[in-house]
């Protein structure tokens, strides 16, 4: 059984029974609703801390794509240490850099077919531009640990969101361990909103979460 929960901007708390004898692991699933906005798509949701877990980063292969004159994809989540690789997979030249202080960078002009790496050490949100075309704009959100994701066209999402890690190479994140957490947004122009969450036992938790137009509170304080 789900048990659902909807949102405001107030904090509320979840419980989910454990049920002896079954493995204590679990996702948090839900769907994001939007006002202000075409559509609840490019939405990150992530846990603002959890239970220290080690990453094999040596075969992750990150990507913030250049395709008619657009960043794909729009909102990038990464754990720290990710190095993040950029192709120009357009017909035209790009200079991508960023001014952010979380990571300052300058790649130059480089042509299409071509494609150059950033590494991010540090957690934060990474405005990224196009120094040719000021229209494209994008965002790398490096995070503490690996329990992100971003929601779809139609404002679902899943944490952990394995799908994602493991075509990026990352493959020994499953589920959530059990604990009491902070489940916090981030988008551009929407205003954030979090959430504590207690879980246990092998449920899944599902979530709705309402979301308004506004300005987006930093990623960590």
């Amino acid at each position: 059984m789900r048990r659902y929960l909807n949102f405001t901007c107030s904090t509320v708390f979840l419980l989910v029974l454990y049920l002896p004898g079954q493995a204590m692991a679990e996702n948090i699933t839900g769907t994001v609703k939007v006002k202000g906005l075409r559509s609840p798509g490019n939405i990150l949701i992530y846990i603002v801390k959890a239970p220290s877990v080690h990453l094999d980063l040596s075969k992750t292969k990150f990507i913030m794509d250049q395709q008619n004159l657009t960043f794909i994809p729009h909102i990038l989540p990464v754990p720290v240490g990710a190095t993040v690789h950029f192709p120009n997979n357009d017909k035209v030249d790009h200079n991508i850099f960023s001014l952010s202080r979380t990571n300052k960078f300058n790649l130059g002009s480089y042509k299409p077919s071509e494609s150059k790496t950033v590494r991010f050490d540090k957690p934060g949100i990474v405005e990224v531009r196009c120094d040719v075309h000021a229209e494209m704009a994008a965002y790398i959100m490096v995070l503490k640990n690996p329990y992100f994701a971003v929601t779809d066209d139609q404002g679902r999402f899943e944490i952990p969101d394995s799908k994602h890690l493991e075509q990026n190479g990352i493959k020994e994140i499953k589920n959530l361990p059990p604990g009491k957490y902070v489940l916090k947004t981030w988008h551009e122009k929407l205003k954030t909103q979090k959430q504590i969450v207690v879980v246990s036992g092998n449920e899944d938790v599902s979530v709705q979460i309402n979301l308004n137009r506004g300005t987006p509170s930093v990623l960590y304080k």
